[in-house]
């Protein structure tokens, strides 16, 4: 009885090793996917880092200074894994100044999200170009006059649209970290404004996470509309194979029917077609007849 309950106990002992050993191995593809996700993340706020690095060189140029939001638009698009046409569209210059918006983002339920990519620049090269701390406070308070103008425009443009439909906010992309912590810590309002007017303000940074789960909510809409679709061609299937086991039935009593049919035949029916065919091959061997 002894060496019973031991050898229950070991097996016991070994299940729990065996399962604390699989707990160790998920642990540890956990963590080594944590420090993966960790090195893009690190990549990609460096590069955004560095690119933002560049904007004291283009605000020296007045057609830069108009490129600059779309380019780092697209460049945080590029660093969120999403391709046009796929995930979103971009409207044209022309497009942009009817009034359409700069971007176009697909969100599951065949929801967009507009955003707009236009910011004061100008303003801010004000501020940056300021000699004295009266100048620069001047040019702050312009900017954030100037960023509140441009959230009221932004708001009265029709981006919101529940025809289309769109959700109900608006994403305003602030293409630079240093001016958005700059704008809000100068208008700690601002924010709140904003979402009043259903405008979400996005710097580089934020519209990064905004666009990663926009990508991750579009993949698993994707990967539930594939599963509906197996399910609707399983229930298809299953209505054939039903069709097809019900008539391999009937074809499977036909056959049992032919086969008793024959087997009739050729036993009882051939035996009692052979009781004459012997009684008169009797008859004509008894006169020595003969067979033709």
């Amino acid at each position: 009885m002894l060496d019973g309950k031991k050898q229950l106990i070991d097996q016991s002992v070994a299940a729990v090793n065996d399962r604390l050993t699989r707990l160790g191995d998920f642990l540890q593809r956990l963590e080594a996917e944590r420090k993966q996700d960790l090195g893009r993340l690190s990549s990609s706020v460096g590069s955004l880092a560095a690119t933002t690095g560049e904007l004291h060189k283009m605000l020296a140029s007045t057609q830069r200074r108009g490129a600059w939001g779309e380019r780092m638009a697209e460049d945080v698009l590029r660093l969120a894994g999403l391709a046009e046409g796929v995930n979103y569209t971009k409207q044209s210059a022309a497009e942009a100044e009817s009034g359409r918006p700069d971007f176009t983002f697909f969100l599951p339920s065949d929801l967009k999200v507009n955003m707009d990519v236009k910011f004061p620049l100008e303003s801010y090269k004000a501020y940056v170009d300021a000699e004295t701390d009266d100048a620069r406070a001047a040019a702050l308070r312009q900017l954030t006059t100037a960023v509140r103008g441009h959230i009221k425009a932004v708001a009265t443009r029709g981006y919101i649209d529940p025809k289309a439909p769109t959700v109900d906010y608006v994403l305003l992309f602030i293409p630079s970290e240093q001016i958005y912590s700059l704008v809000l810590e100068a208008q700690r309002d601002l924010l709140d404004e904003a979402l009043r007017q259903k405008i979400v303000l996005a710097s580089p940074l934020t519209l990064y996470a905004m666009l990663a789960v926009i990508r991750q909510a579009a993949e698993n809409a994707n990967l539930t509309r594939t599963a509906d679709e197996v399910i609707t061609l399983l229930g298809q299937f299953n209505k054939q194979w039903q069709a097809y086991k019900e008539q391999l039935g009937k074809l499977g009593r036909a056959l049992e029917t032919t086969t008793r049919a024959y087997e009739d035949l050729n036993t009882t029916r051939a035996n009692q077609l052979q009781r004459p065919l012997d009684k008169i091959e009797d008859l004509r061997q008894s006169r020595n007849l003969p067979e033709e």
